[in-house]
Parts: C-alpha cells; sequence; structure tokens
C-alpha cells in the first residue's frame, strides 16, 4: 500500500487565511463531480489483464484575488476512488498549483508561497496506471525586498526555503535555502530588461542516493508585450558545485512567444537550453489557472535527485470558435542527467483536442496524446497514446453530466510488454458559477 504521510502544501491554509480578510476582492469557482467508471485493464497489464469498477468523487477549485495587496491564484482537484472490485487499493489523489504574494509593507516588502503538487510516475518504464503514481509536492516560501537602484532601474532582492518532497521517491526528499537580486530597467511602455543573479544551497535528506551541490545562475532577460504579440527571452549560465568537490555549468537559453493572430486564432512557442531540476522545473512551471481543473495535472516524468540538462520546444496552436475549439502542440525535449545512475531520455510528443457545439446544451469533445520517449543508456523505446471521445449534456446553469471513452495503449520494447486500456466514465458535476 502506498504511503500517503504526506499532509496538505502549506499554500492552502495560507491563500484560506488571507481570503476572509479581503473578501470583496476574492473570487472562489469550484466544481464537485461523482461518477462511475469502468476499466477493462486497471492495471495495464500486459498478460493478466483485470477489469474493474470505481466510484470517484471530485472536487476542482480556482481561488483568485488582485488588489495592491494580496495576489492569489491558486487551482487544484481531488479525487477520491473507491474501487467497488478489482485488484488495487481505494485511492486520494490531488493536484495543486498556486502563487501567493502578500504585500506586507506596500511597495516595499513582500512574502510570497509557491506550491506544486503532481501526480507523477513512481517506475517512469512501466505504463501509467492506479498503482503507478506518486504524489510530489514541492513548497517555497520567503520575503521580497523592492527598492529603486537609482532613478530609471528598479530592484528586487529575494530570498527563499523550498522544501521537496515525494511519496516513494526518497532519493527527491531535500530542502533547499535560495537568495537572488534582479535589477529592472524599463525601456518603454512595452519592453524591460532584467539582470538576475541567484544562488542555491540544496541539502538532500538521504546523502547515499543524492549528491548535495549549491547552484549559481546569472541571465539577462528582454521582454516586451504588444497587444497582439508578447516574448521573452533569458540568456546566462549556471554552475554547480557538489559537495564531492565536482562541478557541471552550461549556458542557459530560454524563450517564449505569445501571437493572436486574430481573435480566433493563436500561436504560442517556448523553448530551453538550460541546467534545472526536478524541484525547479515543477516551480517553474506554476503558472496562471483560468478555470476550475477538470481532471487532475500529472506529468509523464519521473522525480529524480540529479541535477540535468534539458533542450525543450513546445509549439501551440489554438482555434476558437462560438461552436468549434481546436487544439494542436507539438513538442521535443531532451533530458541528459548529470549522475550517471539517472537514465536519459528523449521524448516526442503531441497533443490535439477538439471540441464541437451540437446544440446551446449538447457538446462533443475528442483528444488524441501520442508520445515516443527513447531511453539511450538501455536502447529502449516507448510508445503511449491516448485516445478519447466525450459527450456533455448541460441541464442548467449548474447542474451538467458527461459520458466519457478513453483508450490507451503502451507499446514498449522493454521489460513490460504491450498493454491495453479502455475506460468507460459517466459523471454528473455540479459547479458554483
Amino acid at each position: 500500500m502506498r504511503n500517503r504521510r504526506k499532509g496538505l502544501p502549506a499554500v492552502y491554509v495560507a491563500v484560506l487565511a488571507v481570503a476572509p480578510m479581503h473578501a470583496h476582492a476574492v473570487r472562489i469557482d469550484y466544481a464537485v463531480d461523482v461518477g462511475v467508471e469502468r476499466n477493462d485493464n486497471v492495471l495495464m497489464s500486459s498478460t493478466d489483464p483485470t477489469d474493474s469498477s470505481a466510484l470517484r468523487a471530485g472536487f476542482g477549485f480556482v481561488v483568485a484575488e488582485e488588489t495592491s495587496t494580496v495576489q492569489a491564484n491558486v487551482g487544484g482537484r481531488f479525487d477520491y476512488w473507491n474501487y467497488v472490485d478489482g485488484p488495487q487499493s481505494n485511492a486520494l489523489e490531488t493536484s495543486l498549483s498556486g502563487r501567493l504574494n502578500w504585500f506586507i509593507v506596500p511597495e516595499t516588502l513582500s512574502f510570497t508561497i509557491e506550491d506544486s503538487l503532481e501526480m507523477r510516475p513512481i517506475d517512469r518504464f512501466a505504463p501509467d496506471s492506479v498503482d503507478n503514481r506518486q504524489r510530489v509536492n514541492v513548497l517555497s516560501l520567503g520575503p521580497n525586498l523592492h527598492f529603486n537602484w537609482s532613478q530609471g532601474v528598479r530592484g528586487r532582492a529575494e530570498l527563499r526555503w523550498i522544501d521537496s518532497s515525494a511519496e516513494e521517491a526518497d532519493e527527491f526528499e531535500s530542502q533547499r535555502v535560495s537568495a537572488a537580486v534582479h535589477a529592472i530597467r524599463t525601456l518603454d511602455q512595452t519592453s524591460s530588461v532584467t539582470l538576475s543573479l541567484r544562488g542555491q544551497d540544496v541539502d538532500f535528506d538521504n546523502d547515499l542516493t543524492a549528491r548535495d551541490y549549491r547552484r549559481y545562475d546569472g541571465y539577462v532577460r528582454y521582454q516586451k508585450q504588444l497587444v497582439r504579440l508578447g516574448f521573452g527571452f533569458d540568456a546566462g549560465y549556471t554552475w554547480v558545485d557538489y559537495a564531492d568537490g565536482t562541478s557541471a555549468s552550461q549556458p542557459m537559453l530560454r524563450g517564449q512567444v505569445e501571437w493572436t493572430l486574430s481573435p480566433r486564432n493563436a500561436l504560442s512557442l517556448a523553448l530551453a537550453h538550460q541546467l534545472t531540476d526536478s524541484s525547479d522545473s515543477a516551480l517553474a512551471g506554476i503558472g496562471a489557472v483560468t478555470e476550475v481543473p477538470a481532471s487532475l495535472s500529472s506529468v509523464s516524468s519521473v522525480v529524480d535527485a540529479s541535477v540535468y540538462e534539458e533542450d525543450r520546444v513546445e509549439l501551440t496552436y489554438a482555434y476558437r470558435h462560438e461552436r468549434l475549439g481546436f487544439t494542436v502542440g507539438p513538442y521535443y525535449e531532451r533530458v541528459d542527467f548529470i549522475d550517471s545512475a539517472a537514465f536519459d531520455e528523449t521524448r516526442r510528443g503531441v497533443v490535439m483536442q477538439l471540441s464541437y457545439r451540437l446544440s446551446q446544451t449538447w457538446d462533443l469533445h475528442t483528444f488524441a496524446d501520442v508520445a515516443r520517449s527513447s531511453f539511450t543508456d538501455l536502447g529502449t523505446r516507448t510508445e503511449d497514446k491516448r485516445f478519447g471521445l466525450g459527450l456533455s449534456k448541460t441541464w442548467s446553469r449548474h447542474w451538467s453530466s458527461a459520458l466519457d471513452y478513453v483508450h490507451y495503449r503502451r507499446d514498449d520494447e522493454g521489460l513490460f510488454g504491450d498493454s491495453r486500456q479502455n475506460v468507460w466514465y459517466l459523471t454528473v458535476t455540479y459547479r458554483n458559477r
């Protein structure tokens, strides 16, 4: 049975503590759903498929506030699975992504809390199944000092304590202290340049499976925001000094572009060449949550204590119409771990989503998610494919229901072999807005 000792992230408590003080400015959206699932291969076995029936109760929410004193955006979801039959145990699965910034002294001193909670695989080589998921949480908190370097340059100093934890991956457990200073110069009404210096001291709980280190980053960021086009680029360098005397270094290049081609068409591009790690990547992935999560946020990459070199490119095109919505997003990622105990991976994939409004109360949606991974150290490859089709009915402003079908298949050249899964899910949802 999985270890469930990890408590709720502190950001929950922080948001709930601040929200009542500014109730007039807080927006809370939530959805409660219940449903029944039928799965014909719940453990994704290639040799002995076992079917299962389950009842699920879910709760998703978004808390947002934007005032001169508090800026908060937190979204999350809880799913409790009660398995009526089958080989697996009942489970509570959760996800959260959020940031809270509280100005203690107006325009001078603020305090920031960030939290990333995701379901991650326990074994990266095994197919995704209910027994191959663990909660991974990264919590960051600390003060910010805002000041002026000169008449044209603003400054910000940050101090963070970061705690990383996982249910099963003990080697990932760590605490780190991070300090950063930023000098920001506004060039005009649409653009700015920022010089940033950051240092981290990383201390792992288990020194037998992970190496403590200090990390230093220095980079320059240029960003510009126009009416339809916004972009930002980072260029710099990263140094990592290990406690055992070894070191690693790598140039840093990052960028993102958001381009609204027309009121109905949008294009985005993100790219990176950098040294990073699982904790840093989780915090960097925290973004604005605008809609109540309808499903759990999950990441296919496994957590690891090692620093790794990352090359990543993501391209997304979105089309929105009154009745039709379409999104396609191809991506490429190469992960090269510094420590030899971890296995390097090259991953290519594409995610496509299509929705169509049949009438005022009926909606049809479908998706395809295809990913191919190559593990060069092992000489093996895996291919994961998910295809889904769903029909939803809106009964009133607050009530809706949906019937969804998902087909998942794993083609594996390794030890686990090929496996297939078909899932039917019927759900009823209540939304407060």
